[in-house]
C-alpha cells in the first residue's frame, strides 16, 4: 500500500477518534453534567445575600425597650473571589489578623456565599473601605440589624447578650449560618427560639470580580421574618433604684418578686458589664479580661452566687419545730449568755439575750436559743420541712444557669465527715452557717411561704405567665407564728431600719459568715405585712450585719415600690441607660 495512504488513513482515525472524544466531552458536560455546571456558572454570576433578620424587642412590664436593635454595618468575603492582596489590606483596616480571617472563611464549605469577618465597624473604617472598594476583589459591606442593651450593666446578668456562633454550634444547628448571632445567658438564651428571626435572602448579578451589578428580577428575594418581642415582668425603674441604692457597694444582689404570684420586679447582680461588647464581636483578649476578672463580673450573682443564709434560716428552724408539735411559742430553753458550751467547744452569740421564747428569740435573732432549738428537734425535722419549702433545690425560674444551693442531711453530713460528725453540724445549720448554701433567688423564694399562706409561687420572668405554686404540708397555725415573730423583727428587733412609716413590714436579718474576708449582709421581707405586693431580698457581700447594711436598703427599695404602686407622680430614682428611655419613667 502507498506510504501517503497509510499516513492518511492513520491521520483520519486519529482525527476520528478525536471527534468522537469530542462529542462525548460535550454531551458529558452538556447533557449529563449540564445542571452541575449551569449550577456554579449561575453561583459565578449570581449570588445570594442574606439579609439579617432583626431579634425581637425585650419589654420591661411597663413596655419599656430593655435590648432593641440597630443599624451596623458589616464587611464580608467572598473566598471564590477574594485574592491575597485584598485580604491583606481588608485586615489592616480592620485590625484583624489575616489568619483569623482565613479560619473563619474556612468554616463556610460554599466558597461563593460571602462570610462576615467584621460586625459594626466604624464610620472611620466605612470610610476607607468605599473609598477602596474597587481595588478590594470579593469584599462587600452590607447593614445588619446589631443588638442594642441602653441599660448596659444594669440589666445584663437578666437579658443575657448576643454573641456570634461557633462552628461546632452550627454543627448542632444547620439553621444558622457563619457570622450570625445567637443568644448567651439570660433571657437571651431561655427564649432564642422566640426571639430569632428567619433570615430573608436576595438574589444579585456579580462581575467576575465579585462587584454587583445589580438584583435579579427573574427570581424572587425571600423576605425577611422578624423575631417576636417578649414581655417580661420586671420594673426597669424599680432595678435603677436597686442601681442607686447599692451604688456604694462593689459586690450585691437584690430580688424583688410578687409574692403573691412569683412575677419577679426586679433580678440585679453587680457588678455587671456591658453587654454592647459582644454584639459586635468581641476580641479574644477582652472576653479574656472579662472572664477572668478577680470581682466576676460576668456572674449572676441572683441566682448563681451561693451564700450561707445566716440567721434568715432562724424562722424555718422555729417553722420545723412548730410545724412537728414538738414545742410551743413559750418554749425557753437554757438562757443566753453569749455563749454556749458543747464538749470542748464553745458557740457563741452576737449579744447576751438572757431568757427567750420562740418569738422572741426570732425578733432579737439570738443564736443560742437555736442552737438548741436545732439541737432538741434534731437534724431530721429541719431538713425535711426546709426541703419542703425549697430549700436545696432550682426554683424553676425561666433562665439558664440557675444553681441549686446546698441543703446538707444526714447522708450528706455522713458522706462528707464520717459517721462519727457531731452535734456541732446541727449548731451551724440552726443559725444557718456552716455547709448550708442557697441563692439570693431561692432564699426570696423560701419566704414567699410566709407572705403567701403557705403557697410558694414559681418564679418567672414572662408576662401573663400561667402560675403555679407548690403547696406546702406545713400547717398554717405554725406559718402564722412565725409570720408574727418577722412582723416584730422589723418593729422591735434586729431589722428596725427596714422599717416603713404607716406599712407594717415583715422580715429577717442575716450576717452570714464569710471565711475568705468580711461577712456578708442580708435581709429578706416583704410588705406590707398582711397584704404583701413586693418581697424584696438583699445581698451585700463583704458589708458585715445585715440589721445595719442590707435591711435598710431593702426598706427603701420596698418603701419606693409601694410608693409608685400607689401614687401618680413617681419617685424611682435614676442610674444610667438611655436618657429618651428614662424621660418615660421619671
Amino acid at each position: 500500500m502507498d506510504e501517503n495512504v497509510i499516513k492518511f488513513k492513520a491521520l483520519r482515525n486519529t482525527l476520528g477518534i478525536i471527534f468522537v472524544l469530542l462529542v462525548i466531552s460535550a454531551i458529558r458536560l452538556q447533557i449529563i453534567q449540564g445542571k452541575k455546571y449551569y449550577r456554579l456558572s449561575e453561583e459565578n454570576r449570581i449570588r445570594k445575600r442574606y439579609i439579617s433578620a432583626p431579634r425581637g424587642k425585650i419589654f420591661d412590664r411597663n413596655n419599656l425597650e430593655l435590648a432593641n436593635t440597630r443599624p451596623g454595618f458589616y464587611v464580608s468575603v467572598i473566598q471564590a473571589v477574594v485574592d491575597s492582596n485584598s485580604l491583606k489590606e481588608i485586615s489592616n483596616i480592620l485590625g484583624l489578623d489575616t489568619k483569623t480571617i482565613k479560619e473563619t472563611m474556612k468554616m463556610e464549605k460554599n466558597p461563593f456565599i460571602a462570610v462576615k469577618i467584621a460586625h459594626d465597624i466604624s464610620h472611620r473604617q466605612l470610610a476607607i473601605i468605599e473609598e477602596k472598594i474597587d481595588e478590594l476583589n470579593g469584599i462587600e459591606v452590607g447593614v445588619e440589624p446589631v443588638r442594642n442593651y441602653p441599660y448596659v450593666d444594669i440589666l445584663c446578668h437578666l437579658v443575657g447578650y448576643v454573641g456570634e456562633i461557633t462552628y461546632d454550634e452550627i454543627k448542632k444547628d444547620n439553621s444558622y449560618s457563619i457570622g450570625d448571632y445567637i443568644g448567651r445567658m439570660g433571657l437571651e438564651e431561655q427564649y432564642e427560639k422566640h426571639l430569632r428571626g428567619s433570615d430573608g435572602i436576595e438574589y444579585i448579578e456579580v462581575d467576575a470580580r465579585g462587584r454587583m451589578i445589580g438584583r435579579i428580577s427573574e427570581k424572587r428575594p425571600i423576605p425577611i421574618t422578624n423575631g417576636k418581642d417578649l414581655y417580661t415582668t420586671i420594673d426597669l425603674a424599680l432595678t435603677e433604684s436597686v442601681a442607686v441604692y447599692l451604688q456604694n457597694y462593689k459586690k450585691a444582689s437584690c430580688v424583688c418578686l410578687n409574692p403573691q404570684n412569683g412575677e419577679i420586679l426586679v433580678l440585679y447582680s453587680k457588678p455587671g458589664y456591658d453587654p454592647n461588647l459582644f454584639a459586635h464581636g468581641l476580641q479574644q483578649q477582652e472576653w479574656q479580661r472579662l472572664n477572668n476578672a478577680p470581682d466576676a463580673p460576668m456572674y449572676n450573682r441572683a441566682i448563681m452566687s451561693c451564700y450561707p443564709c445566716g440567721s434568715t434560716f432562724k424562722p424555718f428552724v422555729a417553722l420545723a419545730a412548730l410545724d412537728a408539735n414538738m414545742v410551743t411559742n413559750e418554749k425557753r430553753f437554757e438562757p443566753c449568755r453569749g455563749e454556749y458550751r458543747l464538749g470542748r467547744r464553745i458557740f457563741r452569740c452576737w449579744k447576751i439575750h438572757y431568757s427567750l421564747d420562740l418569738t422572741n428569740a426570732i425578733v432579737h435573732s439570738c443564736d443560742i436559743y437555736f442552737y438548741q432549738l436545732g439541737r432538741f428537734i434534731g437534724i431530721d425535722t429541719i431538713v425535711s420541712r426546709a426541703r419542703d419549702v425549697g430549700f436545696g433545690k432550682k426554683t424553676g425560674i425561666d433562665i439558664p444557669h440557675e444553681k441549686a444551693g446546698l441543703l446538707p442531711d444526714r447522708a450528706w453530713f455522713e458522706k462528707r465527715y464520717g459517721k462519727n460528725w457531731t452535734e456541732g453540724h446541727i449548731f451551724n445549720l440552726s443559725v444557718g452557717q456552716g455547709d448550708l448554701l442557697v441563692t439570693p433567688l431561692q432564699l426570696a423564694t423560701t419566704f414567699t411561704v410566709f407572705a403567701n399562706d403557705g403557697k410558694i409561687p414559681v418564679p418567672h420572668l414572662i408576662k401573663h405567665t400561667a402560675v403555679s405554686y407548690h403547696t406546702t404540708s406545713i400547717s398554717k397555725e405554725a406559718i402564722n407564728l412565725v409570720k408574727e415573730a418577722l412582723l416584730g423583727v422589723v418593729s422591735s428587733g434586729t431589722g428596725t431600719l427596714a422599717g416603713i412609716r404607716n406599712c407594717e413590714v415583715c422580715g429577717k436579718t442575716g450576717t452570714a459568715q464569710n471565711p475568705h474576708g468580711n461577712d456578708h449582709s442580708i435581709f429578706v421581707g416583704f410588705a406590707p405585712a398582711h397584704d404583701p405586693q413586693i418581697l424584696v431580698c438583699v445581698i451585700v457581700e463583704n458589708a458585715g450585719h445585715g440589721g445595719s447594711i442590707a435591711a435598710p436598703i431593702a426598706g427603701k427599695i420596698m418603701k419606693t415600690y409601694l410608693a409608685n404602686i400607689t401614687s401618680e407622680t413617681p419617685v424611682y430614682q435614676k442610674s444610667g441607660g438611655d436618657d429618651a428611655l428614662q424621660k418615660q419613667v421619671f
